[in-house]
């Protein structure tokens, strides 16, 4: 399910967004950028009042995409100058909306961008792989991954259901020979990630004497 915050100390507005923006996924709202920060929670997208109490959203996006940068941020603000919007995009902002704004239109920019996120986005359930991001989420948490592990991993979620030979792996990721078991040391790597017993592994299966398979969580 998609993740969306909205930081604003406008209540009216918070309830406004919270009715039309739950009907793309699970939404929370803060009042203050502090309420935001302490959640420490991932969102897709962020819906930030470029004037809160406590920080300025200029801030608080460029925060958010320093942690996070696959996050989609759009600024809401009274200003409407050129400087003020420069510096919105000068802070990351993926999008800004002067008030007052239709709520509808806005709906339908961040529908827009999930769409867009949907086609990159591997959903399992409670592990989610997201291509464009290079990222992994289990249970909405994110999971670190090294640079080559991900690959192996998105190589592995792209084929579902295939069975890739270590050969095919070593052709495809690793420059010099090596011998397959450097495969199964990454793979075995990938488990402790991502599997809740890595010994009893539902996403990725051993298909012995030839390589993997990705299942998709069925045991």
């Amino acid at each position: 399910m998609w993740r969306i915050a909205i930081v604003d100390d406008d209540e009216k507005i918070l309830e406004m967004l919270n009715k039309k923006l739950s009907k793309l996924g699970h939404v929370e709202t803060f009042l203050t950028g502090e309420d935001f920060l302490n959640s420490e929670k991932f969102f897709h997208v962020v819906v930030l009042d470029v004037k809160l109490p406590d920080y300025s959203g200029y801030e608080l996006c460029q925060m958010v995409k320093e942690e996070r940068p696959e996050t989609w941020v759009i600024l809401l603000t009274l200003l409407s100058d050129d400087e003020s919007v420069l510096k919105g995009f000068g802070a990351g902002a993926d999008d800004y909306v002067t008030k007052p704004f239709n709520p509808d239109i806005l709906l339908a920019r961040v529908k827009r961008f999930l769409e867009r996120q949907r086609k990159s986005l591997y959903d399992f359930g409670e592990l989610k792989v997201d291509a464009t991001g290079a990222t992994v989420y289990l249970k909405g948490k994110r999971i670190h991954l090294p640079k080559r592990e991900f690959d192996v991993l998105l190589f592995l979620v792209e084929n579902a259901g295939k069975v890739v030979t270590r050969e095919k792996l070593l052709e495809t990721f690793w420059e010099k020979p090596v011998s397959t078991r450097v495969v199964d040391t990454v793979i075995k790597r990938i488990r402790k990630a991502i599997e809740e017993d890595p010994n009893r592994p539902k996403y990725i299966k051993t298909v012995w004497g030839i390589g993997y398979t990705f299942t998709g969580g069925e045991r």
